[in-house]
């Protein structure tokens, strides 16, 4: 009998906060650029049968022009509630949030939104869809179909600006959307995990995709997610949100150099953040005793250990 195999040894991670020469002067030089969007002292609380439920409290966090922060946290830490106020579509109860030291108040077209869900006009093409936004701002004329052509070419769906959305895949919707947010030229762009409906493969095309068309223009992210991975991948930084009510955690510098590739993640930097964020989602205190109670339907014998 073959004596069976020893467990593999731990992986020895690095401490998540160190980096690189390289990667703490893209931090430093990050830092002195503009803020775009400022968060002060935001605070959310609804109303409900059982009374005052608070979403959010007390959020501090600025965002510098070209960054790309991702946020994340457990479910009930306000994401969605977050994003949907910094759009304009729901008012703070408390605290300001400015964008370009202005004060947010409503909607506006200097920040674009892609949803999880597909959003487009199934009556438009991909071409109408993406030239709606400019349109509606009183905008005509063939500059604007020329605008809308490059921003179709810019997600890679030149062949397809004829083509309605029922036609396309769920990639190449979202693909749209983004183009669609991007022809308003907003100064940031907010994103509530526009990549949760997509399959494996093609999500991990979608964050390359938009890593290419953030790279290549002049727009601040600031991307809601549910997932560590994609956290890691794609952030300049990581806004850990704690739940209940949702308040700032840790606000994580990403070591990983850039440019990023998918392979980065076996890397020790990687693998050293991603499991920061998760003990910060995750806490080891908050999974003690917290097994689930599960009927046996297997004889004795059948057990599997």
């Amino acid at each position: 009998m073959t004596a069976p195999a020893s467990a593999p040894a731990t992986i020895a991670l690095p401490d998540y906060r160190e980096q690189s020469p390289a990667v703490a002067e893209r931090f430093t030089k990050l830092k002195q650029r503009p803020v775009v969007l400022s968060v002060r002292g935001l605070g959310k609380t609804f109303d409900s049968p059982e009374g005052k439920v608070n979403a959010l409290q007390g959020l501090d966090f600025n965002v510098y022009r070209r960054e790309f922060m991702c946020v994340i946290g457990q479910s009930g830490c306000g994401k969605s509630t977050l994003i949907r106020i910094l759009a304009g579509l729901e008012q703070p109860t408390e605290g300001e949030l400015l964008l370009d030291g202005n004060p947010v108040h409503g909607p506006g077209p200097d920040r674009g939104m892609v949803f999880q869900s597909y959003t487009l006009f199934p009556w438009l093409t991909v071409k109408e869809n993406v030239m709606f936004g400019p349109k509606m701002a009183g905008r005509s004329g063939t500059g604007v179909e020329q605008e809308a052509r490059q921003w179709i070419e810019m997600v890679g769906l030149s062949d397809f600006e004829n083509s309605y959305p029922f036609q396309l895949s769920g990639g190449m919707k979202q693909r749209v959307a983004i183009a669609r947010a991007l022809a308003n030229q907003p100064r940031i762009l907010l994103m509530d995990e526009p990549f949760g409906a997509l399959d494996a493969q093609t999500r991990a095309q979608m964050q390359e995709y938009l890593l290419q068309i953030w790279k290549n223009i002049d727009v601040t992210i600031l991307f809601i997610t549910h997932d560590l991975d994609e956290a890691v991948f794609l952030s300049d930084r990581i806004l850990v949100l704690k739940a209940k009510p949702g308040r700032v955690d840790e606000i994580i510098e990403v070591p990983v150099p850039r440019p990023r590739s998918l392979d980065q993640a076996i890397e020790p930097e990687y693998l050293a953040t991603k499991h920061r964020v998760s003990e910060l989602i995750h806490p080891r205190e908050s999974r003690k005793g917290e097994g689930i109670s599960i009927p046996r339907l297997t004889a004795a014998d059948d057990v599997v250990e």
